[in-house]
């Protein structure tokens, strides 16, 4: 709607799938090139270029002006088509060689919001992490629509002590990653990218808007075997006992990405314990997580954060005070936790 006074090819139909490849086209006047990320959720469409058929379902749109008729374009969506803002038919020879994938861990489309960057001296900028830091390495297409122009960013790492590269990002100090900082210099575009990690990026206080599709691989780094110490039920109500315990949580597979929601992201995700006590997250995810003190809405509250735990990696904090602490993950603020101190 709002477009039909323009033409339309549409050589990939919407699918509730994630298209990736490499289209060449040769046209017969200049055309645009078109992917869809969607549909969209009510509320997401908060900025970014959106299309729709009927003003009900909508669909953020990617929207690349190559200035020519013929060329080649790699690509990431739920949709592909070109384009022309003129009224007289067009058309266009062209070749797709792509693939189909169904959603996964490395395959998604998603509408996100930014947040503050948590990284040592971007206190000020904002950042929407796509594919959290991983010991895998992601490789693949993304597509984006933002609701501004972004900076495009994969990390690599975490590197070595013995290794000074020339950009790094980190949450503390000590687990260092390479960064790659790319300015397209837009809001709308593709990117072919490899990486441990994938996050879009502004240098604003103020939040931003991305819709996005990504098709990517991921390369297997180690995996560990862990032996389970403890089993608990969703809601763990500890007996007194004559001291101080430690009681276990799971950062379970498959959580940096939606789903988990509301009461898996952590497991158990409620849990009652004594003061003095101590909670060991465990990361048996493969991206990198947090445990952060405060709530997506409201923000860090100050009374603990893990900053960044990655694969395999635990992190463990002792309650010393009574009361009721909410907790979430920085990077995918839809996963939440509460403890609870008698």
């Amino acid at each position: 709607m709002g477009e039909s006074t323009h033409q339309i090819a549409i050589l990939l139909a919407p699918s509730d799938k994630v298209y990736s490849g490499i289209l060449n086209y040769d046209a017969s006047e200049n055309i645009q090139l078109i992917t869809l990320h969607g549909p969209l959720a009510n509320g997401e469409d908060k900025g970014q270029a959106i299309w729709t058929p009927d003003g009900e379902t909508k669909f953020a749109l990617t929207f690349v002006d190559p200035d020519n008729a013929k060329g080649k374009w790699e690509f990431a969506g739920n949709a592909l088509a070109v384009h022309t803002m003129n009224t007289e038919p067009f058309t266009v020879d062209y070749k797709v060689d792509y693939t189909e994938k169904r959603m996964s861990d490395t395959v998604m489309t998603g509408t996100t919001m930014s947040m503050l960057d948590p990284g040592i001296g971007h206190e000020s900028h904002q950042i929407a992490i796509l594919l959290a830091p991983s010991s895998d390495v992601y490789s693949g297409i993304l597509s984006y629509s933002a609701s501004e122009n972004i900076q495009l960013v994969t990390l690599r790492g975490p590197v070595g002590t013995d290794e000074k590269p020339a950009m790094t990002w980190t949450t503390d100090g000590e687990t260092i990653f390479e960064l790659t900082f790319v300015d397209p210099d837009n809001s709308m575009g593709s990117w072919e990218f490899s990486g441990n990690a994938l996050a879009v990026h502004t240098m604003h206080t103020n939040q931003f808007t991305v819709s996005y599709s990504i098709s990517a691989t991921a390369t297997a780094g180690e995996t560990v075997e862990l032996e389970e110490e403890v089993m608990m039920e969703e809601e763990t109500m500890m007996e007194e006992s004559a001291g101080p315990t430690t009681i276990h949580v799971e950062i379970p597979v498959g959580t940096s990405v939606p789903g988990c929601e509301p009461d898996s992201c952590y497991s158990p995700a409620k849990i009652t314990i004594n003061a003095g006590d101590t909670v060991h997250w465990m990361n048996v995810d493969t991206g990198a997580h947090t445990v952060t003190g405060g709530s997506a809405s409201n923000g860090p509250s100050g009374v603990f954060d893990s900053s960044l735990v990655m694969a395999d990696a635990t992190y463990e904090f002792k309650f010393d005070d009574a009361g009721s602490y909410d907790y979430y993950c920085m990077v995918h603020p839809w996963m939440t936790g509460s403890v609870t101190v008698n």
